[in-house]
Formats: C-alpha cells, sequence, structure tokens
C-alpha cells in the first residue's frame, strides 16, 4: 500500500510538489507523436518550456568541473519573463561539502556532469532547478503564477470549496450506439458541482463553448465514468448510465517508483546536516528570523542535487543484455493492450539504446524521510539516498467504487507488476549503497540503517518498500482511439464536441522527469491548440452567417408589458 496524496487545493498538485522542476529528453517527447499524436515531439514543445519559465541564474560552482551553466540566465532561447519563477539552491550552503564528496563519490564510480540538462539530454548529475522566486523565496506555482494576475478579469469566477460531481451533456447530442466513439459528436452543455459540506445539494455551471477537466490522474477519470463516459461494465455496477462505452477511461496509470535508504553517519564528522534543527530544536527559530529577514539558511532549501541515468552508465551493477532477455520472456507472457504494447515497444527500444533515463538518485543531508521502522537516533546525524526508476513496466487503474462522487476512487498502481521494476530496483539501490560506502562519502558513514548492510537479497525488500514518486500519469491517454486513446492530439475525449482533459492524466507515456513542467508546457500548448480552435469556429460561424438570406419582416410591436412583443 502507498499514499497518494492529490492536490486538493487552488493549484492543484503545483502548490505540493517536491520543488524538483525538469524536463525530459528529446526522445521521450518524440515517443509521444510516434505513438501516434502529431505536433507533441520535443521541437514543438520545447517553445512553451521557455515560453512558461522565468529562469533567474545562480551559482553552481560547487558543482564539480562546472563553474556556470551555460545559458543558464536564460536557460535556452530566452526562457525571461514567463509566468513560472524558476531558481538554483544557492542558500543551502551548510550542506554544500556533503553535496560534493557525494558528486565526487559517484563520479568515481561512473556517473557523469552535466551542466545542460534541460536542452533535450536531461542524463547525467546536475544541481537542481526549482520553481522557487528567489526575491521573496516563494514558491512559484499555478496559483500565484497563472491565476492571481489575472483575477479582475470580468469573465473569470473562481469558486473555492467546491467539487466537480459529474459533466452534463445536451440530450440531443446523446449517441444511439453509445460503442460507436468515433462517430459520436456529444456535446456537454454544464458541469454539475457540489461541496462537501452538503453532499445533498448540487449546482450547475452553464457551457456555452466547452468544458476543461483538469482535475488530475486520479480525479479526471473518476469525473469522466460519473458522467457516464468509461467502461460500460463498471459504470454497470453503480448503475450509471452508460453514454460513451470507452473501456481505457482510467486505465494505463503509471507512475515513479521509490525507495529510501539512510544511512547513519559517524560521531565525528567534519561538517553539519539538517540534523541538527531535530536534535537541537534551539536553533530552529533563529533560523527561522534569518529566513524573514533575508530570504537564506535552510528554510530557503531544497534538495540540491539529482542524478539521471540509463543503465549503461552502470556495467558492473546492470547487464542490459540479461535484463532485456528476461523483460521480453515476461512480456511475451503477458497479455498486453494496444496501447500497452506500443509504449513497451517504445520503452525497450530508449532501455537497450542507453540514451533516456531510466533511473534517477537524490540526496538528503538528514534522516528520518526514509519510511523507515527504525526511527533517527537522538543526537546523531544521517544522509538519506532516494533511488528512483522512472520508466517502470508496471501499468495500473484508478476507477470509481461508488456513484457517490465525494469518494474516492480505486487506485491499484499495479507496483512490481512486472519482475523487471523490484530487479531493476534493487540493482539499483545496490549500486547507491556502492556508492555511499565507497570514497570520498564512505569515510564519514557508520552503516546503512534501512535496509540494514546485512540484507543481501534487495529484491524482496524492495518490493515491500516500494512508493510513489507522486507522478500518476496517463489515466486518461492522449493516443489513437485504435490503440486505446482516451483523449485526441488536441485533447478532446473521444466521442466528444467540446469535452477536454488536460493535466497529468493525459501525459501517453511518462517521462524520465518530474513531471511539473512537463504538465505546464502541455497545458501552454493545449492553450494556444484551443484558442485556435476557437478563432476557426468563430470564422466558419461568421462565414455561415453571411450566407443567410436576409428576409424582411416587419418590426414588433413594443408590448406594454416589458419583454413581451407582438407581431
Amino acid at each position: 500500500m502507498s499514499l497518494q496524496p492529490r492536490g486538493k487545493v487552488l493549484g492543484g498538485s503545483s502548490a505540493l510538489t517536491y520543488h524538483n522542476y525538469n524536463r525530459g529528453s528529446r526522445e521521450e517527447y518524440d515517443a509521444w507523436a510516434e505513438l501516434g499524436n502529431p505536433g507533441w515531439d520535443w521541437d514543438a514543445l520545447f517553445p512553451y518550456f521557455t515560453k512558461m519559465d522565468n529562469v533567474v541564474p545562480g551559482d553552481a560552482g560547487f558543482l564539480p568541473g562546472v563553474t556556470q551553466r551555460p545559458g543558464e540566465a536564460n536557460l535556452h532561447d530566452g526562457a525571461v519573463g514567463g509566468p513560472i519563477s524558476v531558481s538554483y539552491n544557492t542558500n543551502d550552503t551548510a550542506i554544500t561539502p556533503w553535496v560534493e564528496v557525494w558528486h565526487q563519490s559517484w563520479l568515481n564510480n561512473g556517473a557523469y556532469m552535466n551542466a545542460d540538462p534541460e536542452g533535450g539530454n536531461s542524463t547525467g548529475m546536475t544541481i537542481t532547478a526549482r520553481p522557487v522566486d528567489k526575491k521573496t523565496a516563494t514558491r512559484s506555482y499555478a496559483t500565484n503564477a497563472y491565476l492571481e494576475p489575472v483575477l479582475d478579469r470580468k469573465n473569470l469566477f473562481v469558486l473555492t470549496g467546491a467539487e466537480a460531481t459529474k459533466i452534463l451533456f445536451n440530450e440531443a447530442s446523446l449517441p444511439k450506439n453509445i460503442s460507436n466513439v468515433l462517430e459520436s459528436e456529444l456535446v456537454a452543455n454544464g458541469v454539475e458541482y457540489g461541496t462537501p459540506l452538503n453532499t445533498t445539494i448540487r449546482y450547475i455551471a452553464k457551457a456555452n463553448r466547452e468544458v476543461i477537466l483538469s482535475a488530475g490522474a486520479v480525479k479526471s477519470p473518476q469525473i469522466l465514468e460519473l458522467s457516464g463516459i468509461g467502461d460500460k461494465a463498471i459504470l454497470d455496477n453503480f448503475d450509471i448510465k452508460t453514454i460513451l462505452d470507452i473501456p481505457e477511461v482510467g486505465e494505463n496509470l503509471q507512475d515513479h517508483l521509490e525507495w529510501n535508504v539512510d544511512y547513519l553517519l559517524k560521531e565525528d564528522i567534519p561538517w553539519e546536516t539538517w540534523d541538527v534543527y531535530r536534535n537541537d530544536p534551539a536553533r530552529d527559530p533563529a533560523a527561522w528570523e534569518e529566513f524573514k529577514a533575508n530570504k537564506t539558511g535552510i528554510y530557503n532549501s531544497s534538495p540540491a542535487t539529482l542524478g539521471f541515468f540509463p543503465l549503461q552508465t552502470f556495467p558492473d551493477a546492470f547487464n542490459v543484455t540479461e535484463i532485456v532477455e528476461e523483460l521480453d520472456r515476461e512480456l511475451a507472457a503477458t497479455n498486453l493492450t494496444p496501447i500497452r504494447k506500443k509504449q513497451f515497444e517504445i520503452q525497450r527500444r530508449h532501455l537497450i539504446e542507453g540514451k533516456v533515463t531510466q533511473l534517477e538518485v537524490a540526496f538528503l543531508a538528514r534522516g528520518g524521510v526514509a519510511h523507515s521502522p527504525h526511527p533517527p537516533l537522538p543526537g546523531r546525524s544521517y544522509l538519506t539516498v532516494i533511488t528512483f526508476l522512472l520508466r517502470p513496466y508496471s501499468t495500473g487503474n484508478v476507477h470509481i467504487n461508488t456513484a457517490d462522487p465525494f469518494a474516492a476512487p480505486s487506485i491499484d498502481p499495479k507496483y512490481n507488476q512486472f519482475s523487471f521494476d523490484s530487479k531493476v530496483g534493487a540493482l539499483w539501490t545496490k549500486q547507491a549503497r556502492k556508492v555511499m560506502l565507497s570514497d570520498p562519502i564512505g569515510q564519514y558513514v557508520e552503516r546503512p540503517v534501512h535496509p540494514p548492510p546485512e540484507t543481501e537479497t534487495l529484491e524482496e525488500w524492495d518490493e515491500e518498500w516500494t512508493i510513489s514518486v507522486w507522478h500518476p500519469v496517463g489515466s486518461t491517454s492522449m493516443a489513437p482511439r485504435e490503440l486505446g486513446g482516451v483523449v485526441s492530439p488536441k485533447m478532446v475525449v473521444y466521442g466528444t464536441k467540446n469535452v477536454r482533459v488536460v493535466d497529468a492524466s493525459s501525459l501517453p507515456i511518462n517521462i524520465a522527469a518530474h513531471t511539473l513542467a512537463t504538465v505546464y508546457a502541455m497545458a501552454e500548448k493545449t492553450s494556444d491548440i484551443i484558442i485556435n480552435d476557437r478563432r476557426i469556429n468563430d470564422l466558419n460561424y461568421n462565414i455561415r452567417q453571411q450566407q443567410i438570406p436576409v428576409v424582411a419582416k416587419t418590426a414588433p410591436k413594443v408590448s406594454a408589458n416589458p419583454g413581451v412583443t407582438k407581431p
């Protein structure tokens, strides 16, 4: 069982993310187009990555071998002036020595640095960009970056404390054949919503043009199913009338996998870790005052370094040939849906080519974050290593388990459904342990805490301790309908004329990066698609109006009763 936090706040999950802000590699976005989504490759998305960012340069001097990030001030072709403030963690000086020995230990074990991870090749170790306004030391997210600057618009209404319960449709547009999705032209004319404070009352917001669903990878498929769009077999269980039978709604749920390991440090370490604030709470008020006065210190700090690698970076740890052979046997024995078959074909190619990230590693100079049964010892210091598998093969689903719109849906991520995931995760955890016990960082480590050092077989441990990175995507995938796609390349739900899903649930294949920046870019691009569609529709409307013959009529006489006319 794994927790799945959800962004039930204005701004959604962008208000909750862990301050890691990066892009995937070119090949990953090109795969979206290869899957059957023209216009969604790297070259098409790149202008939107730069459009949304406002990058503030920072000091990358403690990145070994790199004194300045190339193009840092504008982060590729003018990423200045966008709504999202992006900066680098320059205030975490207390742990800089730990970052230095951490990097050097990885370099000694085959890793490499990447000074320019946002330009289409994300692999390597790098200092982490974060969506933080450097001047105010506050999170830059969807609410303060996109919404607040336009709140005074007369055509914008924001309602908080409410939840959409279902989409309403024009009865005349309901299809006669619920399975003939591509020939249906279902028209949404409103959204029903309510509040958890009084679940018996419903309200209606009318839609004159279209409905855009952006409730996230968990809630968006739930709302579609509550609205009658989904797998008829599931909807029948809850007496929901099926208006479009799309069994793939809620399927293809993908996530990143994570394993955390604490390392207990020796007592005579030369540098502090963040554990000093746990061991000596009296230091906390001074740290808070420093932040308020100067916007510096631990309260303006976030993870400073990440590493992204293909398996081939560590040939002693990963026998890629054997891993692929075992994967092929497992895939051949699995009944794959058309979309999964195509996805896995692409993922397998990326795995073999060794150009795309498969693995991530993160580092925190503190203990107590590893979900370990062994809490930190009083007075002791730790380092935590977090290993990630970013291209797992296990895919799950999210579906309603009641007709109650305020109830949580059923989420089954099916972690470690494929042994590839647990095996590669175990090998990666083992490789990270090897690095942590090697010099220069290893000279300060007393022992790993969880798993304990006597754990030689890590695969079972990995299966037990797999947790979510909280990057769920794909539950209403953008893909051709014949593959099992739910939305088109214009983000329109198949079978509807005016319902779009614009959030992480539409990502067809998860990327080997933290998903926030990609979702922003997807939304920016979709906004242009919507504007262009509207212009075309308005143009066609004007053309039709000009072609309508004008018939002269006698002007109506005005009645004495206001609002009533007589012929």
